[in-house]
């Protein structure tokens, strides 16, 4: 070390007499140049987390609003391509899993899962024999709630834990709740900090930054604590010394009657083109008669919220278009303050098969709430949020519900029309679907079967499982951690 910084004082000093005596400088160089090696980096193993059972309010005496407790089971469908020597490995956060320990160890396997607590489920490839990704491993957890307190299907994806995660589509008004659920999978603590976007624009207020979230352990927070009575509502959440994985758990009471349940996950980056498949409108005469008889049905009606995470406000189109003759949608056009999440009735549709196509001239973020309505004595409803969805073309799988009837809505919001395959890799049977530019397809699939989705053009689809009347939205995404070439600098 002081040989090199003698070495760099005698070349200064040469310099500048060079420069005293007005000779040219030649250049000098102290040392050798860097030399960088390419060397392969094996992608780190996939790993889920699913959410578990439903969160009730209220502890024992059921009117404590700071009390949290797990109730029932949510089921995990998963299915796996693994070859000999990889296995998928459970992880339950701090509760009881069945299942617990190698779920597969090789081959084609379709596969369930019981649990009340989180639970963590990794692809154990030590010798990097596959390739990390949807195509190798899928699950998504769903509950059906039948309870004085919550009432509904709660069904998501699992999910890839991250650092950073926006979530659209919270209400906290009267007879509405938002629990923000805070998964850590991890084996270091997680120091969790928090953005709310409200309709008048950011929510200001104390405990939103540095909320710790031990390791392996999953922590509820009521959004209502930090933004009551807010119709539209969006979280931002960043996460420092281990990635977490987070959901909305909202649920609306009308009275007494609970009515209706659903899992928001976190959203696709903001854009300025978004594309929302899944909007399939049933029951449109009850939810009518329903809204005429009282104004707290009105959320029956479809809606979208948009959240502006930018500093200049928004000009929004969103169009509402209908798969056939019969599904006339719609075509709105909004203004969206900076910084705010708003929400925009979808009026006039009729029963039938819809996708949302969002265009803005600033990066906006969305989703669309969908209810579904059975009248009688009691009505029965339940929602979901319909997230965007990225539009991809390499292979997608999804595994349906064993007790649900499920459809695949597939939406094209690009420029050419798109040739889609839909295969059910259960039985081997595939058909094909073309889908135009601005348009949708809907596909019916076998229930508890895996299904895989490609298209020879970028294509965006969300499986909507319907619980005889109660309905989840399960949106196709790719979970990929990518290896390849890096350089290093060796000294």
């Amino acid at each position: 070390m002081l040989k090199k910084l003698i070495s760099l004082a005698v070349a200064l000093a040469s310099a500048g007499l060079l420069a005293f005596l007005g000779l040219p400088n030649l250049g000098l160089i102290v040392g050798s140049d860097a030399v960088f090696h390419s060397t392969s980096v094996k992608a780190k193993d996939v790993s889920l987390v699913c959410p578990g059972s439903a969160f009730a309010t209220g502890g024992s005496s059921g009117t404590n609003v700071s009390s949290f407790s797990r109730f029932g089971s949510a089921i995990v469908d998963y299915s796996s391509n693994l070859p000999g020597g990889v296995s998928l490995k459970t992880q339950p956060l701090t509760g009881p899993a069945a299942g617990r320990g190698n779920l597969s160890d090789t081959g084609n396997q379709v596969g369930s899962l019981t649990t009340d607590s989180a639970v963590a489920i990794t692809v154990k490839d030590t010798a990097a024999l596959t390739e990390q990704g949807t195509k190798t491993f899928t699950a998504q957890s769903y509950q059906v709630a039948s309870s004085n307190g919550v009432n509904g299907v709660l069904g998501t994806n699992c999910q890839l834990p991250a650092t950073e995660s926006w979530l659209v589509g919270g209400v906290t008004t009267v007879g509405r709740e938002a629990l923000l659920i805070i998964s850590n999978p991890a084996a270091t603590d997680a120091t969790i900090d928090l953005q709310l976007f409200g309709e008048n624009g950011p929510i200001d207020g104390a405990g939103l930054n540095g909320i710790s979230v031990s390791a392996n352990r999953t922590v509820v927070l009521p959004l209502a604590g930090y933004a009551p009575e807010q119709k539209s509502l969006a979280v931002h959440l960043q996460s420092s010394g281990a990635a977490v994985a987070t959901w909305i758990q909202e649920r609306t009471v009308r009275g007494t009657v609970s009515a209706g349940t659903d899992l928001i996950s976190p959203s696709i980056p903001a854009g300025t083109s978004l594309t929302i498949p899944g909007l399939l409108k049933r029951g449109t005469a009850d939810a009518t008669t329903l809204i005429g008889n009282n104004s707290d049905y009105s959320d029956l009606t479809p809606s979208i919220q948009v959240l502006v995470p930018g500093e200049r406000s928004a000009t929004v189109t969103i169009q509402v278009i209908g798969v056939g003759s019969k599904a006339v949608g719609t075509v709105l056009q909004e203004q969206v303050s900076a910084g705010s999440t708003e929400s925009f009735d979808l009026t006039g549709l009729k029963d039938g098969d819809y996708s949302v196509f969002v265009l803005a001239d600033q990066p906006v973020q969305a989703a669309v709430k969908l209810s579904r309505t059975k009248k009688g004595s009691t009505p029965i409803t339940d929602f979901a949020w319909l997230p965007a969805v990225d539009a991809v073309s390499s292979k997608l799988a999804v595994t349906s519900a064993k007790s649900a009837i499920s459809k695949l809505s597939i939406a094209n919001g690009g420029t050419q029309a798109a040739t889609v395959t839909v295969t059910d890799l259960s039985k081997g049977a595939a058909q094909k679907v073309t889908v135009s530019h601005l348009a949708s397809a809907t596909v019916e699939v076998v229930a508890g079967d895996t299904i895989a989705v490609s298209s020879d053009q970028p294509v965006s689809a969300t499986l909507i499982a319907d619980f005889t009347g109660s309905i989840a939205a399960i949106p196709l995404q790719d979970y990929r951690n990518t290896g390849g070439q890096i350089q290093v600098m060796v000294r």
